[in-house]
C-alpha cells in the first residue's frame, strides 16, 4: 500500500488501484481479486475478496465519482 501511495503522489495521479498478488485467491490465475482504490482527494476504498467483475465495477464507479466532482 505504501508503494501505491508513493506512486500516486510521485506521478500526480487521481486514482491508483493496489492489490497484494501474494494473497490467496488474488491475481492472474484466479477469478477473484481484492484491491484498495487510493485517491488523491477522497478516502480509500477497500474491496475485499470478490469476483473481478465486481472489482471492475468498483473501479469504474470511483472514476465516475471523480469525474462528476470536477
Amino acid at each position: 500500500m505504501e508503494n501505491a501511495r508513493g506512486k500516486l503522489k510521485r506521478k500526480n495521479l487521481d486514482l491508483i488501484v493496489a492489490n497484494d498478488v501474494s494473497a490467496d485467491g488474488v491475481g492472474f490465475e484466479h477469478d477473484t481479486n481484492a484491491v484498495t482504490i487510493l485517491s488523491a482527494t477522497a478516502d480509500d476504498i477497500s474491496i475485499g475478496l470478490t469476483d473481478k467483475r465486481a472489482v471492475a465495477k468498483a473501479v469504474l464507479d470511483a472514476v465516475v465519482a471523480l469525474r462528476s466532482d470536477r
